[in-house]
């Protein structure tokens, strides 16, 4: 597959994110600290990016990632209303885990949560997606992609892992162990990914 070249962003740190919960495809607003990473992760953007004209500019549509998506633009000079809002990029749901801790998870739904963990890429919980479901969704989203114009993206964590799985044609195993903290920028280009500072 004939990729573009892709900086991929998460949304900042969310309340959810700050007390352990699942988010999946519910939502719970960006902190103080998820704000403030937002517009750090603007200024890296800004640093590489020649010309506002030049890329395409994807978001999640979930809630956390708008938000962020809307406040890196204001620090780029991105005019904000054409962000493209995408389905297909939004975060993997974690049907009844969505809301819940993980340790609440882990006792009060042990049978769901040892299955998941023992199978990540193929268990789908009860009203979720399973790693191997969303892959579909992403390579769909991949295809329609002008391979000649960069994209800035803002997604969630899984989505990111995905994504770079498939664009860096790893091994599942492989794929299901790669994190993307709320500050991390990171650049995708032939094939290759590199964090950027």
């Amino acid at each position: 597959m004939n990729l573009p070249k892709i900086y991929l962003l998460r949304h900042g740190q969310t309340v959810w994110n700050a007390e352990g919960r699942y988010q999946g495809q519910l939502n719970s607003p960006l902190t103080q600290k998820g704000e403030a990473q937002a517009e750090a992760n603007g200024e890296k953007l800004l640093k590489y990016l020649k010309s506002i004209d030049e890329f395409a500019f994807y978001s999640s549509p979930l809630g956390r990632a708008s938000s962020t998506a809307k406040i890196i633009a204001d620090v780029i000079g991105f005019d904000k209303e054409n962000i493209i809002f995408d389905k297909r990029i939004q975060e993997v749901s974690y049907g009844i885990f969505e809301g819940k801790t993980k340790e609440y998870c882990k006792s009060e739904l042990k049978e769901q949560f040892e299955s998941r963990e023992a199978d990540k890429w193929s268990y789908t919980l009860e009203g979720g997606e399973s790693y191997e479901t969303v892959s579909i969704r992403v390579k769909e989203w991949l295809s329609t992609l002008d391979n000649n114009k960069p994209i800035v993206m803002v997604a969630h964590e899984m989505i990111s892992r995905t994504l770079r799985g498939i664009y860096l044609g790893l091994e599942n195993e492989v794929m299901l162990k790669l994190r993307q903290p709320n500050d991390v920028l990171i650049l995708l280009d032939g094939g290759k990914e590199d964090v950027l500072q």
